[in-house]
């Protein structure tokens, strides 16, 4: 398409100034426009749309060039009608002149003030790029949801421009089939949108309920934008190598309960961990798409996993279960739902739960962050030359977050329904946030993460942050931890890859996690038997999720990769404090060696 275009511009001999006003002031610079109004009328002519819709018309003269490029295309052009850079106040006059009688409509009307562009799908909208990039922001937005292709002309104009437009792209990049870039006089970038896309909401929905936008809940929605889709990828929920699912995870296990409830369980990647811990799992989730992509992986797993989690395709707000749960998790669930739901889904929970059962709340974002410290941040950039734009909200965020949750708002209505509830700014980086801690309002406005936990019974904050404490561990504690393994021996392919059980017993008065600023991970090293010469040193890491509780014991199924080379080999299984220490080398009981084949 884009060497199409090139070549059609070599071969053209349009040039606009035969219908230009030549009163215009910056006539003077005509002469090197005119392989700019080219490269309109060649972009037309490749394209050969049906229907053009300009936004910025001024004088009409990039509206002339793609009507040359396909003449027998109807035009609708919308322009504010104010002093410009390409004519003044009245330039519409002028485009009516030199635009081709009957096939042309002209408003007057500022874009900026509209959520949705007049018509229905168009093949063509022309988005005039050479505004500042709040403008090229919002009115580029608006075409990508009712254009076929849309050009933005003057993409390269300023860095602001070009900046907003890259953002417009990077967060609807699931609309898009591709974009290219043509330097030219301004830059032409031109974008190709998906067909299935077309007529996609783009502009704040404003839902009054989640089940009006229930249909955006689908396959791409899960596999390509919710969080953690990446780490989902590559692993199907084996593991919870994304941070905000690991801490969730390790809040609800916390108590160590037997039986949970999964609400808007998405993948399902929380109710497989959980199962793998041997709880009861209730996974319930609304959207079709979710049920089944959970219910898919579950299909591979161990039977032990696969017969512990009951998948439930309902309101979440609505289910009864026949007997109490001992933890009910809400992971980024409850922005998707309005406040009436919401009300619905605490009282449903606070029926549901054992008289010691907890409540597990994860919402992103903290409303505090868009409202007060975003908005910051954007100063501080438009003050250096750099660009952040208006809302920086992907377009998912903005169709399915309909009760983006405030602190206040959100212990305001827990408290309504439970007695006790501890609530927390934080982030995935760090869960334990404010916790414990004496925390200026900017701090807190600037954490993107909201944590809270409801019970019927007091919960202790300190418990709660030790859960996240990832302090250098003593001598004194390395004494107390240990590894006990249940196998000996193993077989395994040479390359391949394998997880043993392991049980750890922490006897130390600290938690053990991969948390920052010092990690645990369980790790281990190769042995050539009998020799115990070392072949491979450092193996691949393996998280601690859930995190081990001071004075508990938990099992675990670490990883591993077999050498390449066959032969008898000795794995040497341990733990490591990133930065600190190896285990091994400080108590004996913290490593457990398996002898093992690798053929």
């Amino acid at each position: 398409m884009i060497e199409r275009i090139l070549q059609f511009q070599q071969e053209s001999d349009y040039d606009f100034r035969t219908s230009a006003n030549p009163a215009d002031q910056p006539a003077h610079l005509f002469p090197d426009w005119v392989p700019y109004y080219r490269m309109k009328a060649a972009i037309a002519r490749a394209l050969q749309p049906k229907t053009i819709l300009e936004i910025g018309v001024r004088c009409g003269y990039s509206g002339a060039a793609l009507l040359h490029g396909c003449p027998t295309a109807h035009y609708t052009g919308i322009d504010l009608d104010t002093d410009g850079r390409v004519g003044p106040k009245g330039a519409l006059d002028w485009a009516r002149r030199i635009l081709p009688a009957g096939r042309h409509e002209l408003l007057v009307a500022d874009t900026r003030s509209m959520h949705r562009l007049p018509g229905g799908i168009y093949d063509l909208i022309r988005v005039d790029g050479q505004q500042d990039g709040d403008g090229t922001y919002h009115d580029l937005e608006l075409a990508i949801c009712q254009g076929r292709h849309v050009l933005v002309d003057g993409c390269l104009w300023t860095a602001h421009n070009f900046r907003a437009a890259g953002e417009v792209l990077r967060q609807h990049k699931d609309l898009i089939d591709y974009w290219a870039v043509i330097p030219g006089c301004a830059g032409e970038l031109l974008i190709k949108i998906r067909e299935s896309s077309l007529g996609a909401v783009c502009p704040p929905a404003g839902a009054p309920a989640s089940t009006v936008i229930r249909a955006a809940y689908d396959t791409r929605y899960y596999l390509s934008d919710c969080g953690g889709w990446e780490s989902f990828g590559e692993t199907r929920s084996r593991d919870l190598s994304d941070p905000r699912l690991r801490c969730v995870f390790d809040l609800a296990m916390m108590r160590q309960p037997q039986r949970v409830l999964d609400l808007g369980c998405g993948r399902g990647e929380i109710a497989y961990q959980a199962a793998a811990q041997g709880c009861e799992v209730v996974a319930v989730d609304y959207s079709p798409a979710a049920i089944e992509i959970a219910r898919s992986t579950l299909a591979d797993a161990p039977l032990g996993i696969k017969d512990r989690v009951t998948l439930l395709c309902e309101d979440a707000s609505r289910i009864e279960l026949p007997t109490p749960v001992d933890v009910a998790v809400a992971g980024d669930l409850v922005e998707h739902m309005a406040p009436a739901e919401l009300e619905r889904l605490y009282a449903t929970v606070a029926r549901q739960l054992a008289p010691e059962g907890l409540f597990v709340i994860h919402t992103f974002p903290n409303k505090w962050y868009y409202d007060y410290d975003f908005p910051r941040r954007r100063r501080i950039a438009l003050s250096v030359g750099a660009y952040l734009p208006a809302n920086p909200r992907s377009r998912y965020e903005r169709l399915m977050h309909i009760n983006e949750q405030s602190p206040r708002v959100l212990r305001r209505q827990l408290l309504r329904h439970f007695p006790h509830v501890l609530l927390w700014f934080g982030s995935s980086a760090d869960p334990a946030g404010s916790l414990g801690r004496q925390c200026s309002p900017r701090w807190l406005a600037a954490q993107q993460d909201l944590f809270a936990l409801a019970s019927s019974t007091p919960i202790d904050p300190t418990k709660v942050r030790s859960l996240f404490a990832s302090g250098r561990l003593q001598a004194a504690d390395l004494a107390k931890i240990s590894l006990i393994s249940a196998p000996t021996q193993l077989e395994v392919g040479h390359g391949g890859r394998g997880h043993i059980a392991v049980t750890l017993r922490n006897g130390s008065a600290r938690a053990l996690g991969s948390y920052r600023p010092w990690p645990i991970h369980f790790a281990y090293h190769w042995l050539k038997a009998p020799t115990r010469e070392v072949a491979i040193f450092d193996g691949q890491r393996s998280l601690l999720v859930p995190s081990c509780s001071r004075h508990s014991s938990r099992e675990y199924s670490p990883g591993f990769i077999a050498p390449l080379e066959r032969g008898d080999y000795i794995l040497q299984m341990t733990l490591v404090q990133e930065g600190v220490c190896w285990f091994n080398e400080h108590q004996v009981d913290a490593a457990i060696e398996i002898s093992v084949k690798v053929v």
